[in-house]
């Protein structure tokens, strides 16, 4: 039987990436991309593939009645950029509005893409984890057949925000506040692969959580890993502290909300599984697999 599943932000790195997966077997599958831009290229590029494209807006109830109609299961990422002084609260609103829908509408298995609480734990706000705890939580209290994914800290990061920073002539440096404390990490362009495998497993995936990883390394051994893809040229770890990284950052949207996200990944011991991860994800990238691949990407944007 061909399953019918709504991948909301199909145009985004994680629904794209589920969308890719899934339509790679269309005879059990036919995907429903949902996104509020059907004109944008990654949207277009999943209607060749055999994709129908659906128009919908996460903060429209009623034009979520259309993707999710007659759906068998449904993927859902939530996210409002930092520069909304509102973020947290209308992120929740996004994922409310679509567990309503998906329960109106009987859909038989949600994948959720979660994360833990930080305010409930350690004191502090980091929104972009507190939103998506909360909607877990609500969806879990309305009793929905839900299977929670929680990621860690992306690979792609390194092609952004934390990509390696110019010091001098062939040096660079990495500024993650971590210490000595290993990162789990990896590449989020293959959540399609897990949620491929729960929807393919439903009887046995429905009502737990996986925490996915690929790796997990010290920012010194992250910084070496780079460093023996890169030369000539050398990545070091800043060494930067958590009051000195808030500090540096204290311009940027959003800063708190990070800083805090390092201080709970400190506190808090991380569950995040590679054997699990592998079961899920077969051809699962190390770092080491992950940059090598990358290699000419990451040269681009540190030396240009």
């Amino acid at each position: 039987m061909v399953m019918v599943i709504a991948v909301f932000g199909a145009s985004g790195t994680l629904g794209n990436s589920v969308a890719r997966a899934l339509l790679r077997d269309s005879s059990h599958f036919q995907v429903r991309a949902v996104t509020r831009n059907p004109n944008n290229p990654e949207v277009l590029a999943l209607a060749d593939k055999g994709a129908v494209v659906i128009k919908a807006d996460m903060n429209d109830r009623e034009s979520l009645v259309p993707a999710l109609k007659g759906a068998d299961g449904c993927f859902v990422a939530t996210n409002v950029p930092f520069s909304d002084p509102m973020c947290q609260e209308l992120e929740y609103q996004q994922g409310e509005c679509v567990a309503d829908v998906c329960m109106a509408m009987k859909v038989k298995h949600i994948v959720f893409n979660a994360q833990s609480h930080v305010s409930k734990v350690i004191g502090v706000k980091a929104r972009h984890y507190d939103a998506k705890a909360y909607i877990n939580d609500y969806m879990n209290e309305r009793e929905l057949p839900l299977t929670s994914v929680i990621l860690p800290f992306a690979y792609e990061n390194f092609l952004g925000e934390f990509k390696p920073e110019k010091y001098q002539q062939h040096e660079y440096t990495i500024g993650i506040p971590m210490g000595d404390l290993p990162l789990s990490m990896m590449s989020v362009k293959q959540l399609g692969e897990a949620v491929y495998f729960i929807f393919c497993n439903r009887a046995s995936t429905v009502g737990k959580t996986f925490s996915l990883v690929g790796d997990k390394l010290t920012i010194k051994e992250i910084a070496s890993t780079l460093t023996s893809h890169l030369r000539p040229n050398v990545v070091r770890d800043m060494k930067i502290t958590l009051p000195e990284f808030q500090k540096q950052n204290c311009l940027n949207p959003g800063n708190d909300d990070i800083t805090n996200m390092f201080d709970f990944l400190h506190k808090v011991t991380q569950r995040f599984s590679i054997e699990t991860s592998r079961k899920l994800i077969p051809d699962l990238l190390t770092f080491d697999q992950w940059v090598s691949q990358n290699r000419e990407t990451i040269l681009k944007l540190i030396l240009k």
